[in-house]
C-alpha cells in the first residue's frame, strides 16, 4: 500500500474532525440554547460524534497500514486528529464567545432560570443549580479555554487509546504463501 506519512491520516482526519466539531459547536450554541435539557442532549450527542471520527480515523490508518497496525501506530494518528480537532474547539469558542455571542452565557443562565421555574423548582434548588454558572465566564476566557484544550486532550486521548487497543492487529509472523490452509 502507498504510504505518504505516518501523519497523514491524522493531519486528514483532524482536520475534517475540527471542522465539523466547529459546524456542530455553531449548530448547537445557536439552535440549542434555548432549553438546558436539549443543548444537554445535543452536547451528548455530538460528542459521540466526534468521538465516531477519531475512531474513524484509527481505522483508516490500520487500512492504510494493509489491515494490521500496531497500537502505537495507530494510536499516532489518533492523537494528532485529537490534537487539530481540540485546537479548532478552542479556536471556534474563543472567536464565538468574544465577537460573534458575547452574551451567550447570560442568556443561557436565563433560559435555564425560566426552566427551572418552569418545573418549580424551589428557590435552593435553583440557587444550587444556577451556581454552575458563576464558572463559565473564567471558563470561556482565553485561560480557560487553554486549560479546557488540555482537559479535553487528555479525556479524547484515553478513548483513543481504547479505539487503538481495539484496532489493532499484530501481522502474523509466518504467512501462508501457497494460500492452502493444510
Amino acid at each position: 500500500m502507498n504510504q505518504i506519512s505516518r501523519n497523514t491520516i491524522g493531519l486528514r482526519y483532524g482536520m475534517l474532525t475540527g471542522l465539523l466539531y466547529v459546524v456542530v459547536l455553531f449548530i448547537r450554541y445557536k439552535y440549542f440554547a434555548s432549553s438546558p435539557v436539549s443543548f444537554g442532549i445535543f452536547t451528548l450527542v455530538s460528542y459521540i460524534v466526534i468521538l465516531m471520527m477519531f475512531l474513524i480515523t484509527g481505522i483508516a490508518r490500520k487500512k492504510e497500514l494493509g489491515g494490521y497496525g500496531e497500537y502505537r501506530d495507530i494510536f499516532t494518528s489518533i492523537f494528532i486528529a485529537i490534537l487539530i480537532a481540540e485546537l479548532f474547539y478552542v479556536v471556534f469558542n474563543l472567536i464565538y464567545f468574544k465577537y460573534i455571542d458575547p452574551a451567550f452565557w447570560e442568556k443561557f443562565k436565563s433560559n435555564t432560570l425560566t426552566y427551572l421555574q418552569k418545573l418549580n423548582y424551589t428557590d435552593a434548588q435553583i440557587d444550587q443549580q444556577m451556581k454552575g454558572f458563576k464558572d463559565m465566564g473564567q471558563q470561556t476566557k482565553p485561560t480557560g479555554l487553554i486549560k479546557g484544550y488540555g482537559f479535553g486532550v487528555i479525556i479524547d486521548s484515553v478513548f483513543g487509546l481504547i479505539f487503538a487497543l481495539i484496532l489493532r492487529r499484530r501481522k502474523p509472523a509466518v504467512e501462508n504463501i501457497s494460500g492452502d490452509p493444510n
